[in-house]
C-alpha cells in the first residue's frame, strides 16, 4: 500500500517546501523493509536500520500519513512530489501535535533514500550537498549557516550543515540536515524550529539516537 508524507505544522510549511521538491513520495512495505518502524512510549525503533530515537514525553510521533496535505500558507505553485519507491519516510516528531496550529512548533523529519550512482549521490557528503542547493533555491531562500562539517550520528560517521532564513519580518527559522549512511542508504535527520530553543530541544533528541550493529 503505497502513503504519502505527511508535512511540518503551517507556521513551519513554506520552510520545507525544498524538501517537497527534492525528496520523493514515501512508501510502506512489509517488515524488513526500510519503513520496518514503530513507536512505543517515547521510542521510534526501526529494525531494518537497528535505529532507536527517545524522545521526550509530551512530543507527538507520526510514522505514517494516508494522504499528502499541502502546508496552508504554501503558494499555489508549490511543488508535488514524484512518485519513488525507493524513498521512505520513517518519522514525523513534533513537539506539538500538527493539528493544534501552533505558532513555534519543533519538528524532526526522519528519510531514508537510497543512493544511486545514476543522482550523482554516492554518500552523505553527495545528498547533502544536493540538499543544499534545493535549500537555498526554494521559495523561502534558506542561506548555510556555515559549511558542510563532520560530526557522528549514534556512533556513525556523519555530516552536518545548518541553515537560516526569515519566515517572516519578525520571524527567523532555523533548519538543519544531519545525515548518515546505513545499508546503502542516506538516512537524513531534518531539524526544523522557528527559536534557537526549539532548535537546542532537537539536537538535544538527536544526541541520544542509537544504532544496534
Amino acid at each position: 500500500m503505497r502513503t504519502w508524507c505527511p508535512w511540518i505544522q503551517s507556521s513551519l510549511g513554506a520552510i520545507l517546501l525544498a524538501v517537497l521538491a527534492a525528496v520523493p513520495a514515501c512508501r510502506r512495505e512489509d517488515p524488513g523493509s526500510p519503513t520496518d518502524g514503530q513507536v512505543v512510549n517515547q521510542f521510534y525503533t526501526n529494525r531494518y536500520f537497528g535505529l532507536t530515537i527517545a524522545f521526550p514525553p509530551g512530543w507527538a510521533p507520526d510514522v505514517f500519513k494516508p494522504s499528502f496535505v499541502a502546508p496552508a500558507n504554501a503558494p499555489s505553485s508549490a511543488p508535488t512530489q514524484p512518485h519513488d519507491a525507493q524513498t521512505y519516510q520513517l518519522l514525523l516528531l513534533s513537539e506539538k501535535p500538527l493539528e493544534t496550529h501552533a505558532q513555534t512548533n519543533a519538528s524532526l523529519l526522519v528519510m531514508a533514500e537510497l543512493m544511486r550512482p545514476s543522482t550523482g549521490v554516492k554518500d552523505a557528503k553527495d545528498y547533502l550537498a544536493r540538499m543544499s542547493k534545493f535549500m537555498v533555491d526554494s521559495s523561502v531562500a534558506y542561506r548555510p549557516a556555515g559549511p558542510i562539517t563532520e560530526t557522528r550520528l549514534g556512533g556513525l560517521p556523519a555530516v552536518r550543515m545548518d541553515f537560516t532564513a526569515r519566515l517572516a519580518p519578525n520571524k527567523p527559522g532555523w533548519q538543519s540536515y544531519v545525515v548518515a549512511t546505513r545499508k546503502g542508504y542516506s538516512l537524513a535527520f531534518i531539524l526544523s524550529a522557528s527559536s534557537e530553543a526549539g532548535m537546542k530541544r532537537l539536537d538535544q533528541i538527536i544526541e541520544r539516537v542509537r544504532f544496534s550493529n
